[in-house]
């Protein structure tokens, strides 16, 4: 495989069960390597929701969420400190919550489980961006260069998560991506990756995330 890029395998990684019984989650990428929950920069995974609760609290960590599988999901959310509350309704191909980690969020199922896609940053050290992309035929990702930032020798800037099973060539390579596996372009200092070209003979969405360091 090329070093450019990596291949997380959804089937591969190992499924952790909630300690109130009421989901799982399968970590797809946490950084820097090794870290836990309490001191990660920025995650991505993506979690099984089998029933009503609340969500945990992560605090300094900005969230995003997409909902992937399931009729969706009511979310009632804590406001101010008046203790004023909203509800929303997130199903899948609705834009990503974006709330903050300290948010209080209780969370009631519109159907049976669902399946989300979960992407958290370190706030103040990281930024993350969320958004779908259609592929029908032939569409090309470009990775561009961004020698400015210092982040080891390997900066990941591009993560993409297809929906369904999509085919790709990078520098030649054809590679074979299942559902929600997330493929990561990285760039080194003062290189350009280049083009990764996706193909679907039918159309198949994506999940792209972008994450930045923010300079100091």
């Amino acid at each position: 495989m090329n070093s450019n890029i990596q291949i997380i395998r959804y089937e591969e990684c190992e499924s952790s069960l909630w300690k109130n019984g009421g989901g799982s989650t399968k970590q797809l990428l946490i950084w820097p390597k090794g870290t836990g929950l309490s001191n990660f920069d920025f995650r991505i995974s993506i979690a099984t929701i089998s029933s009503d609760g609340p969500f945990s609290l992560f605090h300094g960590i900005d969230r995003q969420l997409c909902i992937l599988e399931g009729e969706g999901i009511r979310l009632k959310i804590k406001g101010n400190d008046l203790g004023q509350s909203e509800e929303i309704i997130l199903r899948p191909n609705d834009p990503p919550l974006c709330f903050s980690g300290e948010t209080q969020i209780e969370s009631k199922l519109l159907g049976n489980q669902i399946l989300d896609f979960n992407v958290m940053t370190r706030r103040g050290n990281y930024t993350a961006r969320i958004e779908r992309i259609e592929c029908k035929g032939k569409i090309q990702i470009e990775a561009k260069d961004n020698s400015a930032q210092q982040i080891a020798n390997t900066l990941p800037i591009q993560f993409l998560l297809p929906l369904a099973p999509i085919s790709c060539i990078y520098q030649g390579e054809k590679i074979a991506l299942q559902s929600y596996d997330l493929l990561q372009l990285a760039e080194t200092k003062n290189t350009t990756v280049g083009c990764l070209t996706l193909i679907s003979r039918q159309t198949t969405q994506l999940i792209r995330v972008c994450i930045e360091a923010i300079q100091p």
